[in-house]
C-alpha cells in the first residue's frame, strides 16, 4: 500500500466526518481495533439500518464481524472485500477500505453539487411562454404519464406479498464463503453439462461418417447391380441362350478359390460314404450268422 493510498484514505474519512482522527502512522503496524471501527462507522453511513456484529474480542468474533460488513456491502453497494487484508489491518487493509471510502465521498460530493445547483437556479425567474408548448407533444407526455401511473400502481398492489421476501433478502447476512461455493458448484455443473454436449455431438459426427460409408458402399453395389441388370437385359433371347454375354458373376473370384477344396472335401465324402456303407453290410452279415 503506498504513502498516497492512505493519505487519500485519512483525507476521505475526515471529509465524511469520522469522529477520530486517522493519520498515516495508525496504520504503520496492525490496528484491528481501528479497521474494525472504520468499517462498522462506514457501514452505517452507507445504511443506517444495516446489521453489524460489533464483538471483536475473539478471533472468531472478529471473522463473524468481517463476514457481516462483508455481506452488507456486497448486497446493497456491490463491492467485495478481502476479508485477509482487513483482518491483517495493515497498510493492505486501506485498499479495501479506500474501495467504501470513496464511494461514500463521490455520492456526497454529487449531492452537494445537486444542492448547489439548486440553489442557483432557485432564484432566476422562470417566464412561461405559450408559444413553447406544443399540442402533440403534451398529449404524448400526458398519455405516457397516464401509463406510468398504472404500471406504479401495478407494481405497489404487488408491495404486500413481496415485502416480506425483499426484507429478507436486504437483511439477511450472507456467508460469502458459501456463496463462492454454490457458484464454483454451478460452474462445476455447466461445465460438466458442456463436456457431455460435445462428447454426444462428437458421438454423433462419427454416427454420421459411419452411415456416409456405409451409404457410399451401398450406393456402389446398386450402380454395379444396375449396370450388371442393364447389360443382361441389352440382347435378345437368342442371344443369351447361344451367345451369352461375357459378364462375370459375383463372387466368382471366391468360388474360384475354394473350387479346388470343395473337390477335395467331396472326394473325401464320397470314401467316407463308401466305407459307412461297407462297414454297415459287414455288420448285418455278423448279426444274421449270430441270429443263425
Amino acid at each position: 500500500m503506498s504513502f498516497r493510498e492512505i493519505r487519500n484514505f485519512t483525507e476521505c474519512m475526515r471529509s465524511l466526518g469520522y469522529p477520530r482522527i486517522v493519520s498515516v502512522e495508525n496504520f504503520r503496524t496492525p490496528n484491528f481495533e481501528l479497521v474494525a471501527d472504520c468499517l462498522e462507522w462506514l457501514a452505517q453511513r452507507y445504511d443506517g439500518g444495516a446489521v453489524v456484529e460489533d464483538d471483536i474480542s475473539t478471533e472468531t468474533d472478529r471473522v463473524r464481524f468481517l463476514k457481516s460488513v462483508a455481506a452488507v456491502f456486497l448486497s446493497k453497494a456491490r463491492i467485495k472485500l478481502n476479508l485477509k487484508r482487513l483482518y491483517a489491518a495493515d497498510g493492505l487493509a486501506v485498499k479495501e477500505l479506500l474501495k467504501i471510502a470513496n464511494l461514500l465521498y463521490q455520492a456526497t460530493a454529487k449531492a452537494d453539487e445537486d444542492d448547489a445547483d439548486e440553489e442557483a437556479s432557485g432564484g432566476t425567474a422562470f417566464a412561461l411562454d405559450a408559444s413553447a408548448f406544443d399540442v402533440k407533444t403534451t398529449r404524448a407526455l400526458a398519455s405516457e404519464i397516464t401509463r406510468l401511473g398504472a404500471t406504479l400502481h401495478d407494481a405497489l398492489g404487488e408491495e404486500e406479498r413481496l415485502r416480506d421476501a425483499r426484507l429478507s433478502a436486504t437483511r439477511k447476512n450472507m456467508d460469502i464463503e458459501e456463496i463462492e461455493s454454490q457458484i464454483s458448484e454451478q460452474i462445476a455443473t455447466v461445465r460438466e453439462n458442456a463436456a457431455n454436449v460435445e462428447r454426444a455431438m462428437a458421438e454423433l459426427t462419427e454416427d454420421e461418417s459411419s452411415l456416409a460409408r456405409q451409404i457410399e458402399r451401398k450406393r456402389a453395389e446398386l450402380e454395379r447391380s444396375e449396370k450388371r441388370l442393364a447389360t443382361l437385359e441389352s440382347g435378345a433371347f437368342y442371344t443369351k441362350v447361344f451367345h451369352p454375354p461375357s459378364v462375370r458373376p459375383a463372387y466368382m473370384d471366391e468360388y474360384e478359390r475354394l473350387e479346388p477344396e470343395m473337390d477335395e472335401l467331396h472326394a473325401a465324402y464320397i470314401e467316407r460314404h463308401r466305407n459307412l456303407t461297407y462297414l454297415e453290410s459287414e455288420l448285418e452279415k455278423i448279426e444274421r450268422d449270430e441270429e443263425d
